[in-house]
């Protein structure tokens, strides 16, 4: 199975015999779908980014706006249908939910980037330069077997995963009610800094989970439309990766 949250056990049994359709998963359909999904992503990203920054300079102050209204629309959206994709249990592969979550990231992405960009530039170059570097890593980590990824290891890492959502729902849920964040961890000093750091570590594990799900999913045969679920796994990988080096980026460069 998967250290990531919507591919756990429990997840995977009501998945995997769900849909009756013939043919068995395969490691080349699985990266060929995740092409599809990161290609629509970013086409997403870079079509709103060119409208924000449109908006910028025909209005300065507009695009910056749309950008923050993107960001909390695609964030909210996104975390939704993680949420249902987690809880509810669609039967099959519901690929327009998926695609519903693309769209919704696009515009979180686009529009987190764009003000990150703003008072930090040239951040974004950064974090997805670090962001392919990690990927590659973690590639070159699993192909070598120098880690050896299995179910304790998938535990450790949902365990980890769970976490940090825990505490990133508790901040959520004390800055509505309070209007304040939980101290240090959000600061540019070394506390900041380490947090994010290790952020930027338990979301690289994820990806040698994805990893192995795809492997063990090609050996053993899973069904054919798994590689939709696996494609989903490393997209949401890749873009929490993404997103937390931001986020530890800019705080190295406040420090």
């Amino acid at each position: 199975m998967s250290g990531n949250p919507v591919l756990n056990d429990r997840r995977f049994v009501t998945i995997a015999n769900s849909d009756t359709s013939t043919g068995s998963m395969t490691i080349e359909g699985a990266i060929q779908k995740s092409l599809n999904l990161f290609g629509v992503l970013i086409f997403g990203v870079l079509l709103c980014m060119s409208a924000f920054m449109g908006a910028e300079v025909s209005a300065p102050g507009s695009g910056y706006a749309l950008a923050a209204l993107g960001t909390l629309i695609g964030g909210l959206g996104g975390f939704a249908v993680v949420i249902m994709l987690v809880f509810v249990r669609p039967k099959g592969t519901p690929v327009k939910t998926m695609g519903a979550y693309v769209v919704f990231q696009s515009l979180f992405l686009s529009g987190f980037t764009f003000m990150m960009e703003q008072a930090y530039p040239g951040i974004a170059t950064q974090a997805g330069l670090v962001t392919v570097g990690i990927t590659g890593s973690m590639v070159a980590l699993y192909t070598s077997r120098a880690v050896r990824v299995g179910p304790r290891f998938n535990m450790m890492v949902g365990a980890l995963v769970m976490t940090v959502m825990f505490v990133y729902v508790a901040q959520l849920l004390l800055w509505l009610i309070t209007g304040m964040s939980i101290p240090l961890i959000h600061g540019s000093g070394i506390i900041g800094i380490a947090f994010s750091g290790v952020i930027v570590f338990i979301a690289s594990l994820t990806l040698l989970s994805d990893f192995h799900f795809i492997e063990e999913g090609a050996r053993y045969g899973y069904p054919k439309h798994m590689e939709w679920w696996a494609a989903f796994g490393l997209l949401m990988s890749v873009v929490w990766i993404y997103v937390e080096v931001l986020r530890l980026i800019a705080k190295l460069r406040d420090h």
